[in-house]
């Protein structure tokens, strides 16, 4: 049953709440004259925001600019107020839902719409924007779809001036033309890539992009990729499963496909890691915008402003992987070994073994495999310290814009920080976890290959089986040095840098808008706190350094590992001293 209420001609018209479309409008009179002027009619159509195309000459950009930046198809909660105004991400992923195969319009063909150029909009997309900006209603989404097509034609009778206009030649007077050739710019469709830069590498920009949309495989797929490549050489040269005597009686295993740090890392822990990394801006670019929302948007740099910031970090990134990670390592070290047919005290792997097994692999086949293994292991690096630098940028952006006391004056503000800053850590967390076991990997190769073990499986058991008593046997060492020992702690120490950098100006926000007695109060409700996160990480950090230093190392791997594997599947541990914090406030 529907109520209405009329009052007399002032055009107020009043609606249940609980009806399915609500609609509620003001009119406005003018006294000096007879006919009385109507406002664009602003409606709550099917519990979303609904403003009527307007019936003005207006471009695609005019149009989408003015619909997007007033929040046009976008929720409303009981109160009548809607989430904010559109952002990229946010189109994406409102696009893929209403679209029946789950595709839709890709991240960059949406990000060309908001910027002031002049790329149009395809048919299909049309069918999308419409049936947004029209709240999934079916007059609405038509209405709006005319619209949307009439705006397109008058963009590109523009982008057609436009062209002309550049076409005409402009002589001086006097001057002689025998012949005229009319140039003219390209037109760039929706389809299409626009072109870089030809002065300037942006290096941050690219390093962003990599990371960017909401594909999180894209990364993880391009190292299994490498390592397919990689194991697969490594299987035709015969080194995938090799040994070697380092000492009388003992046959050392040390192929491609033992190595932990070329199986779990690239296969299992790095891939988790990239795809954690992508998760955690995917979330915060879609948060970002209602955050700029609250506040004076030019008061803070863009996003993509903030990443050339870090400019610089980018560079030593690169510099660091691949000229002294693969150039110096592999030419100085590596190559200089193979050519001169001794390893000295390095120790012995797959990639040297043609020193001790030439009748395996020769010293040609050794040098180019090295090379690809380097390079492979500079990719590598450049990714994870990659991801590295654009969590800082992004936990440096959310300070900057939520971490000043005066604006959590606002109850709903103060809430939304809480909960994002939450979510937040909780990734970083989960980041973190992975990116110590990256350079656990690392460390537990390079120690198994200075014992006497003959398999890492064999080394890691004889330690087991000595503390729980079983066997009285140690594993002896061997006089070799590793290099990895070194590399390995900078990966290690990159990684903690950045969780405590990341804790503690995080939970500087979540302090400030979140009252202390709460605070206190939702810990003490948590089967988990800060401490517990502190102590696990503290914890592998220990892990860590004790690999092959004490008896009963093995056992602390083991722990550690459940732990992780716990704590990712079910992130109570990671989770609960921070998601409590804004229950009171949600």
């Amino acid at each position: 049953m529907v109520i209405e209420l009329s009052l007399l001609n002032s055009g107020w018209s009043l609606l249940p709440l609980n009806s399915p479309v609500t609609k509620c409008y003001d009119t406005e009179r003018n006294d000096t004259k007879s006919n009385e002027t109507k406002r664009d009619k602003t409606l709550i159509l099917n519990n979303k925001k609904y403003l009527s195309p307007p019936q003005k000459d207006a471009d695609f950009k005019e149009l989408f600019t003015q619909a997007a930046d007033a929040g046009a198809g976008r929720p409303v909660d009981n109160e009548g107020f809607h989430a904010g105004p559109w952002t990229p991400e946010l189109l994406v992923e409102a696009i893929s839902r209403i679209n029946s195969s789950g595709a839709g319009a890709d991240l960059r063909t949406v990000q060309h719409w908001f910027h002031k150029n002049d790329r149009g909009i395809s048919v299909e997309n049309i069918r999308w924007l419409a049936r947004i900006f029209g709240c999934d209603d079916a007059e609405a989404t038509s209405a709006w779809q005319a619209e949307l097509k009439a705006s397109q034609l008058r963009l590109s009778a523009k982008r057609k001036a436009k062209k002309r206009i550049q076409d005409v030649p402009i002589h001086a007077p006097g001057d002689n033309v025998q012949s005229e050739q009319k140039v003219a710019l390209p037109v760039v469709s929706e389809t299409q890539t626009p072109q870089p830069s030809n002065r300037i590498i942006n290096l941050a920009g690219g390093c962003d992009t990599m990371f960017s949309g909401h594909a999180t495989l894209n990364l993880p797929a391009s190292v299994w990729a490498g390592w397919a490549i990689l194991g697969f050489l490594a299987y035709i040269m015969g080194v995938h499963s090799v040994t070697y005597s380092p000492i009388a009686g003992v046959e050392k295993q040390v192929g491609f496909f033992w190595a932990p740090n070329w199986t779990l890392l690239e296969l299992v822990i790095l891939p988790l890691f990239l795809a954690s990394v992508v998760r955690l801006l995917t979330y915060w670019k879609a948060k970002r915008r209602s955050f700029i929302s609250w506040r004076n948007e030019r008061a803070f740099l863009s996003w993509e402003g903030r990443v050339e910031s870090f400019s610089a970090s980018y560079w030593a990134v690169t510099f660091v992987c691949f000229v002294i990670v693969f150039l110096i390592q592999w030419s100085g070290i590596h190559m200089r070994a193979l050519a001169d047919g001794d390893a000295g005290n390095l120790m012995m792997d797959w990639s040297l073994l043609a020193i001790e097994r030439p009748e395996i692999i020769s010293v040609s086949e050794a040098t180019v495999l090295s090379m690809l293994a380097f390079l492979y292991t500079a990719f590598i690096c450049f990714l994870f310290l990659t991801g590295l630098v654009l969590t800082v940028t992004l936990v440096q952006d959310f300070y900057e814009l939520c971490g000043e006391l005066e604006q959590f004056s606002n109850e709903n503000f103060r809430a939304t920080v809480g909960e994002t800053g939450s979510k937040l850590m909780r990734y970083i967390y989960h980041a973190t976890l992975l990116g110590i076991w990256i350079a656990t990997c690392i460390k537990l190769q390079a120690m198994y290959l200075l014992s006497g073990g003959q398999n890492i499986l064999d080394w890691l058991l004889t330690d087991f089986r000595y503390v729980v008593g079983l066997s009285h046997e140690v594993s002896s060492a061997l006089d070799k040095r590793a290099l990895a020992h070194f590399s390995s702690f900078l990966l290690l120490f990159s990684t903690c840098f950045v969780f405590v950098f990341s804790f503690v100006q995080i939970t500087r926000v979540l302090e400030r808008a979140v009252p202390q007695e709460d605070i206190r109060r939702l810990m003490r409700e948590q089967h988990a706190s800060r401490r517990m996160t502190l102590s696990i990480v503290v914890m592998l950090i220990a892990n860590f350094f004790l690999i092959g230093v004490i008896t009963g190392f093995s056992i602390l791997l083991l722990t550690g590992i459940l732990i992780t594997i716990y704590s990712l599947y079910k992130p109570m541990i990671g989770r609960a001293q921070f998601t409590g914090i804004t229950t009171s406030k949600s």
